[in-house]
């Protein structure tokens, strides 16, 4: 039975407060899928311990598990639908390749829905109106972060990688403040580095932007805004495509708070770049 059906069949024994909760998870699933509990509440006009109780009334043991009913629910409901490319016609054969980036396709538009677009766009303006831009991701997640610190690093100042293992750690954690934006990858098996970083950007009431593979990520404690981007049954390689794409999403959101900025910002380091790469050859000519 669905996450949909069970509401509707136990709806007559819910209280008055329980039945709006009721009705706000099935008009807002992917509102209830990227907010706590306190927010759906306040959205739903009632109170945080109303939405903690309507779970316990679904027989449910909190309200990361509706989260993920929520979530499998959508998924189910994508997983029957055919997909069918523009860029195709009813006579050509697709390649090896050609397929997998059709899936590409596929698992994007299938995570389109659990994103919360108000979401999306407060932690754009988070990032925009920050001091300083922190990046952390470990292990595998480690490559990703990095690939956003570099891009970044072309559109403002004061973009920072965090590394575990470097000896600025304390330096940089010690430096932030609320006008501090903190963008967490936990993709991949969280460390306790991590998760302690991320405690203490907390109690320093930095704004924390997390990124995770599931909605029980240990992380979702500590996040200000979080983006649940893993689909049921998918592997590690399905998730990167996905990532890649939420994190331009949110890139052209953060440009589009002064698109004149950014844009002379990004002329201006392009221009140091090329500068720089004509002395490097200069210097090689002068060697030989």
């Amino acid at each position: 039975m669905s996450i949909k059906e069970d509401i509707k069949k136990r709806y007559v024994r819910l209280s008055k407060g329980q039945r709006k909760v009721a009705q706000f998870v099935i008009s807002n699933p992917a509102v209830v899928i990227a907010n706590g509990a306190a927010e759906v509440g306040r959205q739903a006009n009632v109170s945080e311990s109303t939405v903690i109780r309507f779970c316990y009334a679904m027989d449910m043991s909190g309200y990361v598990e509706l989260q993920e009913e929520i979530r499998n629910y959508l998924n189910s409901q994508n997983e029957g639908t055919p997909h069918h490319p523009t860029y195709m016609t009813s006579n050509q054969k697709t390649s090896s390749f050609g397929k997998v980036m059709q899936r590409d396709m596929q698992n994007i538009q299938d995570t389109i829905h659990l994103i919360n677009d108000s979401m999306l766009q407060k932690s754009s303006k988070w990032m925009h109106e920050a001091d300083t831009i922190y990046i952390l991701g470990a292990r595998q997640d480690a490559s990703i972060a990095n690939w956003l610190t570099y891009t970044l690093k072309t559109l403002r100042t004061n973009i920072k990688q965090l590394r575990t293992d470097s000896d600025d750690l304390v330096q940089q954690i010690n430096s932030m403040s609320e006008r501090t934006t903190l963008i967490v990858f936990s993709c991949d098996k969280q460390s306790n580095d991590v998760k302690t970083i991320v405690e203490i950007a907390k109690m320093k009431k930095v704004k924390i932007i997390a990124i995770t593979g599931s909605a029980l990520s240990p992380i979702r404690d500590y996040a200000s805004a979080l983006f649940a981007l893993g689909l049921k049954n998918q592997s590690s390689l399905d998730v990167v495509p996905v990532l890649f794409s939420f994190m331009h999403a949110l890139i052209e959101e953060m440009v589009s708070q002064d698109k004149e900025q950014y844009e002379q910002y990004q002329q201006s380091y392009e221009q140091v770049e090329n500068n720089l790469l004509f002395l490097d050859i200069a210097r090689e000519k002068q060697v030989f």
